[in-house]
């Protein structure tokens, strides 16, 4: 190792030499000598590589797991739209808000899907309000189970029609919103998926959960 060498005047007049060797450095001044030995440099070595470490770690933290909740900011907006019996629930997992309970027209579920929109705009609003008229809630609560239905079978028909049957594809309806899940082995037949799912009849909105494992 090269070893360097630096000469100045001491203010008391004193010469001052200090020899630096790789990762011992030694000091004279004045009679009083000041010595660093090779491990206290290794300890301020792995300090810092250990400090790096964490630095990297926390730059890799996934930035989801502190996303924020949109849940309470949608209620909020719906309440403050006259529209207190619209429930509210969230995934964040899957950036979705699910709009339940009950309204009186469709106008008014249009609209409680659009403030929620508003609400949260990065969130997938899935829009499963039920629509039931003042004085004929049973009927249209047993007409939205019976269209349900309706939507599930023909949706499982198409499936197989399209040779999606044989993949794992799970799926539900609830007031016209038909959810799809479960995987598939490629984008295409996800978006296929998706695409015969808004082409079932009365299918007001498909969400669409399938993820690709090839």
């Amino acid at each position: 190792m090269g070893i360097a060498e630096y000469r100045d005047t001491h203010p008391k007049g004193a010469g001052a030499i200090v020899v630096i060797d790789c990762l011992t450095f030694y000091s004279s001044v004045d009679g009083k000598n000041l010595l660093y030995e090779e491990h206290e440099m290794k300890k301020i070595i792995g300090i810092c590589i250990l400090a790096g470490a964490l630095l990297m770690g926390l730059g890799c933290t996934n930035p989801r797991s502190n996303e924020t909740s949109y849940k309470d900011a949608v209620s909020k907006a719906l309440e403050q739209a006259d529209l207190r019996d619209v429930t509210v629930t969230e995934d964040r997992g899957k950036n979705t808000i699910t709009l339940g309970g009950k309204v009186h027209s469709g106008d008014a579920r249009a609209k409680a899907g659009d403030v929620a929109k508003s609400a949260a705009p990065s969130r997938i609003i899935a829009n499963e309000i039920s629509v039931q008229p003042v004085d004929a809630a049973s009927e249209a609560k047993d007409i939205a189970s019976d269209l349900d239905a309706g939507i599930e079978k023909n949706y499982k028909a198409a499936l197989i029609s399209t040779a999606l049957d044989k993949q794992h594809i799970r799926f539900s309806a609830k007031n016209g919103v038909l959810t799809v899940k479960g995987t598939v082995k490629t984008a295409r037949q996800r978006q296929e998926a998706q695409k015969v799912a808004a082409e079932v009849p009365n299918v007001k909105q498909v969400v669409n959960e399938i993820e690709i494992r090839r």
